[in-house]
């Protein structure tokens, strides 16, 4: 009769704390590593050098200063306003690509993917030439008889809105046209034979079933627009100056690297604050529409 080896208890806690990670958890290493050193050690560095010898001066100057405080509001405004512009502009657009031929969906995506092949800068200084006292627009305006004198477009909110909105087109529209793609037309009639109109069927039934796109459009070009530089470097004037064109200042001009810290955290502490507000109203949304749909 042959004895039958015992395994002590001891061995099987004994073993290698490494074999029992699962597999899958070991795909994660590069991607944490990733993260680790190309996003999160750069943060720490960049709140390190904004805190000098832990000082909050640099802070404390930001948020009592209204210099800092006028920069801050202005980008959050206009930010607002180029968001709200771009989704009016994109749900259109998307609206065309979801419900028309394969021929004309090919068009309208070229033209919207031709200025991912263009240089940002080289898109900003075409608004320039376009936008100038003899450019295009006002030659055109003056030729229809709308105005006298050329329009001043140049170094205003305006040419910087104009430029922003151009850059953050193809940002709304994707995530719209993702959405409405999915969205059977059939409703649409199905509301018209149930004797609704279709302004009435557009509200009541196709536009709740476009929000999650509009909201998803309306996050991604307000927080890309809250980091925009080269676009109102070029088409806005020193007064209509944004937050990241004050950070390039205080570190290439000034060489103040502490100030100009500051500010980018302050930048990101907004961004995500702006991100979370939104999170948090598509949420209270969605319960509301939930709370509706079960009292229907």
């Amino acid at each position: 009769m042959t004895s039958v080896p015992v395994t002590p208890m001891g061995n099987r806690s004994a073993r290698p704390l490494l074999s029992r990670v699962p597999a899958a958890l070991w795909l994660l290493i590069p991607v944490l590593l990733f993260v680790a050193v190309f996003f999160l050690y750069p943060l720490l560095r960049l709140l390190m050098v904004s805190v000098p010898g832990g000082s909050f001066q640099f802070y404390e100057q930001i948020l009592t200063s209204p210099v800092f405080l006028r920069v801050i509001g202005e980008t959050f405004q206009t930010s607002l306003v180029v968001m709200l512009v771009t989704v009016l502009i994109a749900f259109p657009y998307a609206y065309a690509m979801a419900n028309c031929s394969r021929t004309t969906l090919l068009l309208l995506t070229i033209a919207l993917l031709i200025p991912f092949w263009v240089s940002l800068l080289l898109r900003s200084f075409s608004w320039i030439v376009l936008l100038q006292n003899s450019g295009l627009v006002n030659d055109m305006l003056r030729g229809l008889g709308l105005i006298d004198r050329p329009l001043r477009l140049i170094r205003t909110p305006l040419g910087v809105a104009i430029g922003m909105v151009h850059v953050l087109l193809p940002y709304a529209v994707l995530p719209l046209y993702t959405i409405l793609k999915k969205i059977d037309m059939r409703l649409m009639e199905a509301s018209s034979i149930c004797g609704a109109s279709w302004f009435h069927g557009f509200r009541r039934v196709y536009l709740p079933m476009t929000l999650p796109g509009i909201a998803a459009a309306a996050i991604l070009t307000f927080t890309l627009s809250l980091g925009f530089y080269i676009t109102p470097a070029l088409l806005g004037s020193p007064r209509d100056m944004m937050i990241a064109q004050m950070i390039a200042g205080q570190i290439q001009e000034q060489l103040n690297f502490g100030l100009g810290a500051a500010l980018a955290v302050v930048l990101i502490a907004l961004t995500a604050t702006a991100f979370g507000l939104f999170g948090l109203l598509q949420m209270v949304f969605a319960r509301r529409q939930a709370k509706r749909e079960q009292t229907a």
